[in-house]
């Protein structure tokens, strides 16, 4: 073999890098790196929150199609006491005693049909409003269940449960960041991110809004105490059957809200934190992101005189899923447009709450 002149060797040195150049280099790239990874981050997290926007507005434009093809109807379950005759079902099937166990069934109904989950029994002593009144909409577009448009796209847990829920929620795969998958908790992989307002389905928030206790005052859904995942619902409770015509303010008034704050900052909060932002879908249809300290105060449904309406949110520590309060222990948050004073006839954006007596 012929060997390498010098100069050809001299050519090779002087194209080579040192130890110097290559570990500038290395280090020009990983300030690269840490430059771009935040705004990566940050692009991802808008992202996000397009989706999140995008199904909201999904939800106010099935709530208009909706409103139009019944008679300007809120959607909400329609089933009363007195149905029979809406479900193939026998164990479902009406009369019923009250109108929650009417709702419940055709939660249920809906679950075995879009969900084919006819492996969940019928469930007693449940409040199916609050989670899954989105079911009624699922069923009015022929979705199939579960949709991943009930859920936003930084709620990773309800996303993981929506996975196979029969291989993998069902086993228990997400504990603890999921529910016991007892029988009746198999209805968890079908609840929705995105809760519709109480007054949406209950009719006595927005009747006789001065009366102070007794009266129809006394047959609106509240929380049980002041906790934040339980409700107390009145046997004489007149649910659902309301309309967009009720509703005074469209463009001031919330329809649905997120149950916490998932797109600002790297935690998520409960919405009723006066710092939480999120999209909102109001009841003219539009979604909009707003800050919750910015809507007007609620009020406590059975005391309409009182100023505010203190509510805990005290999550139990098991509970995985849900947000930590961000301040253990400490005050009260006060209800905003989730118990909107005066109900629909109300306004949580863009103008003073109405007279109800309040000081």
């Amino acid at each position: 073999m012929k060997p390498q002149s010098s100069s050809r060797i001299a050519s090779l040195r002087q194209s080579a890098f040192t130890l110097i150049e290559l570990l500038v280099v290395i280090a020009i790239i990983a300030l690269l790196i840490g430059i771009l990874l935040p705004a990566l981050g940050e692009a991802r997290r808008s992202g996000k929150l397009i989706v999140c926007q995008s199904n909201i507005r999904q939800f106010g434009t099935a709530a208009g199609t909706y409103a139009s093809d019944f008679e300007d109807r809120i959607f909400a379950f329609t089933w009363r006491p007195e149905t029979v005759g809406q479900t193939r079902y026998n164990d479902l099937d009406g009369p019923y005693n009250s109108a929650i166990e009417a709702a419940a069934a055709q939660a249920v109904d809906i679950f075995r049909r879009r969900g084919d989950r006819e492996d969940i029994p019928k469930i007693n002593g449940w409040i199916p409003h609050v989670y899954y009144t989105h079911l009624v909409v699922n069923d009015y577009l022929a979705q199939r269940l579960p949709e991943k448009m009930v859920a936003c796209p930084e709620d990773r847990p309800r996303l993981n449960w929506q996975d196979d829920p029969r291989n993998n929620f069902d086993n228990g795969q997400w504990e603890p960041f999921q529910p016991d998958p007892s029988t009746t908790n198999k209805r968890w992989p079908y609840s929705s991110s995105y809760r519709p307002v109480v007054a949406a389905y209950d009719r006595y928030q927005s009747n006789s809004i001065k009366l102070q206790g007794g009266g129809n005052a006394s047959r609106r859904i509240q929380h049980f105490g002041r906790r934040f995942n339980s409700y107390s619902v009145p046997a004489t409770a007149d649910l659902g059957n309301l309309k967009i015509g009720d509703v005074d303010f469209p463009s001031g008034k919330v329809h649905m809200y997120d149950e916490f704050a998932r797109h600002y900052g790297t935690k998520q909060y409960y919405f009723l934190d006066p710092d939480a932002r999120e999209p909102l879908l109001m009841f003219d249809g539009s979604g909009n992101v707003a800050r919750t300290a910015d809507a007007n105060l609620g009020w406590t449904p059975r005391n309409p005189t009182k100023a505010d309406y203190l509510i805990d949110y005290n999550p139990n520590p098991n509970d995985a899923w849900y947000a930590p309060p961000r301040d253990p222990g400490g005050d009260a948050l006060a209800a905003r447009y989730n118990f909107t004073r005066g109900g629909l006839r109300g306004i949580d954006f863009g103008g003073e709450p109405i007279r109800t007596g309040q000081p």
